[in-house]
């Protein structure tokens, strides 16, 4: 019988030492997820616990290859440690029969991940990021009850706001830098004013993406223009990009995590096209009369030849210097959001096998380690993974976004080792 009594006893057994070891570990890397979430955005409280449902399906294809592992090995190596092993082999049973629950649960586990990975992860990973949207206003004073301070980069003129403390919704001994202008990078830093104020309150105004800083008892030094015009008003910050609603499409475009997989090669074709632009803008600026003074006729000339607008092409040689080297960078950082959107597309299917892969690695360990103790178990099948299969993950993904080596290669080299392991030691098992 091609799934009798014996295969669905292991499968059953596997399935159970599977999903309790799953919760386990999915609950750690939730704490993880959690943390880093509390840092880099400030969400707490309700927030937090609105976004747990979105971290577990992130954590999934992580932890489920390695609950495989030793979901199988723990099986495995308890069926060979009671003798049932060699009891089977002697009744004749085909060693190639044990595997089947194994194989069948890994199939099933990876069609799981890669339906995660297809479009469930990326859906929620733009949920997860629009969280703290819903409440700008809450995520601000989250964040200034643990940093302190807050720094607003994404003006021409930034902002830094410092508090002592912080209590209920009341901001205590509040001081609001606004930063110069630089024309030279090299210059320190310098503030066009400083104002405080012993007590202060937030308010959001999402529709002008501004942040009011609100008291009545106001000094400001600094610039007198200024000190004179502001007579207590309150402060008017424009809101960092990421509580900013209008911004986050923006954010989101070149962020392959939240991409549908499909959508992953029409999206790196997009940005490689991008790359391919700002080359072709480099090569004729470095051609447009290298060294010399255009005039606005050769300017039109050039920029008519070339389909380019006649602002993009400086009439100074040093200017047009400068430009070259600008678009040399923007090239460069377009090409590897190309090469970052291919690694996503090709890293998902890759984590999916790993399941499958994973699981008949462990058969084959489980049933020579013939141990039926947890720890020896979860040394002997992790230790395989952690010194070769996840350097290999890191190593080649690493090499295939810089474009050191082939894309596909980079990503499967890991999968490929596993897959010849895995055939190996089932080629010995039947042997023996």
């Amino acid at each position: 019988m091609l799934f009798g009594i014996l295969n669905r006893m292991i499968f059953w057994e596997l399935l159970r030492v599977f999903l309790l070891c799953l919760t386990g570990l999915t609950g750690l890397f939730l704490i993880g997820g959690i943390i880093q979430q509390a840092t880099q955005f400030g969400v707490g409280g309700q927030q937090l616990l609105r976004i747990i449902p979105l971290l577990i399906p992130n954590s999934l294809p992580y932890t489920i290859p390695a609950t495989m592992l030793f979901a199988t090995c723990v099986v495995y190596g308890r069926l060979a440690h009671d003798n049932e092993a060699i009891a089977l082999k002697a009744a004749g049973v085909d060693p190639l029969t044990l595997i089947r629950p194994a194989f069948l649960l890994g199939l099933i586990t990876a069609a799981i991940t890669a339906g995660l990975e297809y479009r469930v992860i990326p859906r929620a990973q733009v949920a997860l990021m629009s969280e703290p949207l819903r409440d700008p206003e809450e995520t601000l004073y989250t964040l200034l009850k643990r940093e302190r301070f807050i720094r607003i980069t994404n003006v021409d003129l930034p902002y830094v706001l410092y508090v002592r403390d912080v209590q209920d919704r009341r901001l205590l001994d509040v001081v609001v830098k606004r930063k110069t202008k630089k024309t030279d990078s090299s210059l320190p830093e310098t503030f066009e004013y400083v104002a405080r104020t012993r007590e202060a309150v937030l308010k959001i105004d999402s529709a002008n993406n501004l942040l009011t800083v609100d008291s009545n008892d106001w000094i400001v030094t600094g610039d007198k223009a200024r000190i004179d015009s502001q007579d207590n008003k309150p402060f008017e910050i424009a809101l960092p990009d990421h509580l900013r609603k209008d911004k986050f499409n923006a954010l989101l475009f070149d962020r392959s995590q939240t991409l549908d997989w499909d959508a992953l090669p029409d999206r790196a074709g997009h940005f490689n096209a991008l790359a391919d632009d700002a080359l072709r803008i480099r090569w004729v600026l470095q051609e447009a009369k290298p060294g010399r003074q255009l005039t606005l006729a050769e300017q039109e000339e050039i920029a008519k030849e070339y389909g380019l607008k006649p602002g993009q092409i400086p009439l100074a040689p040093q200017e047009r210097e400068l430009q070259v080297v600008h678009y040399d960078g923007v090239a460069k950082f377009h090409r590897r959001t190309s090469r970052t959107m291919m690694f996503e597309y090709h890293s998902r299917p890759a984590l999916a096998l790993g399941c499958l892969l994973f699981g008949l690695v462990g058969c084959p360990i489980g049933l020579w380690a013939s141990r039926a103790d947890y720890l020896s178990l979860f040394v002997i099948c992790w230790l395989p993974a952690v010194i070769i299969y996840y350097p290999l993950v890191m190593a080649g993904g690493g090499m295939a976004r810089d474009g050191k080596m082939p894309m596909g290669l980079g990503i499967w080299t890991a999968n490929i080792v596993a897959a010849i392991a895995g055939i190996l030691l089932m080629w010995r098992l039947i042997r023996r």
